[in-house]
């Protein structure tokens, strides 16, 4: 039994009758009874493929005119919302201004664990040296590691061998004077050689902690004094070369010091 349609209405996919064909009752299409002018198989252009057939049914709908596009409509995607309206600032009011971001948002370089405030650090003792339990034996092995530390740095010996005399005129003396006041003195046997206060001329000791404002040193005898850098001059000797610091000089924290260069003949050599 064939199911005739009626000439107003188009006839039904061949998709769409498979499909429904088991629910409206459908009788299986006989076999070889395709259509004889479809594409070869492989083409992708048969009446099974779903763009296929959506192709030719638009190209029945639209006039004949227009039939030509129906073909590169269809490869086009096509969002199912609506696009959202892009708002762009007026002219007047410029360009947007960079985010801030402030302290709360920046992320600290070590997260994952807290590092201790200056105030804590205070609270917990630190800072502070005990003066009770420091013998001078114990920081010499540490004047011994300075020793080759300050020889390395300098590099006196080289410029011993190229004819340096330490003159105010030879360039090499700035070269000198620069890293001089960069380098760390903690370990650095120095002797105080002069001073406002006289009290603290001639000690002599190594140096346990250095800090903006002061020197804090270990003396032969065993006890531990605290000498102020302003109005102060320190002198010690490396590789056979006697130095002389001011200690306005060494205004600065040691990790501060290091960025900033020496102002020429300010130091003694």
């Amino acid at each position: 039994m064939e199911v005739k349609t009626s000439e107003i209405y188009n006839e039904l996919p061949d998709i769409v009758k498979e499909r429904s064909g088991d629910i409206i009752g459908l009788p299986p299409p006989p076999p070889g009874d395709g259509n004889t002018d479809a594409d070869p198989p492989g083409d992708g252009n048969t009446d099974s493929d779903p763009k296929h057939q959506l192709r030719n049914f638009l190209e029945k709908l639209v006039p004949s005119s227009d039939r030509d596009e129906v073909t590169d409509q269809v490869r086009k995607g096509f969002l199912l919302r609506d696009k959202r309206a892009r708002v762009r600032p007026h002219k007047s009011l410029g360009k947007p201004k960079p985010l801030q971001v402030t302290r709360q948002h920046q992320q600290a370089p070590n997260r994952g664990r807290k590092r201790l405030t200056g105030r804590e650090r205070r609270a917990l003792g630190l800072n502070t040296i005990d003066h009770d339990n420091k013998s001078f034996a114990t920081f010499v092995p540490i004047n011994a590691m300075w020793r080759r530390y300050a020889q390395t740095l300098l590099g006196l010996a080289h410029f011993r061998r190229g004819g340096w005399t330490a003159g105010d005129r030879d360039t090499r003396t700035d070269t000198v004077q620069n890293r001089v006041r960069k380098m760390d003195y903690f370990g650095c046997l120095l002797r105080v050689s002069g001073s406002r206060c006289s009290e603290y001329v001639g000690i002599t000791g190594i140096v346990l902690k250095e800090t903006k404002n002061t020197m804090v040193i270990v003396c032969p005898d065993d006890r531990v004094k605290t000498i102020p850098k302003l109005h102060s001059e320190f002198s010690f000797v490396v590789d056979g070369v006697g130095f002389t610091i001011l200690g306005n000089h060494l205004h600065q924290r040691p990790a501060d010091r290091a960025k900033h260069n020496f102002k020429k003949h300010s130091l003694y050599l």
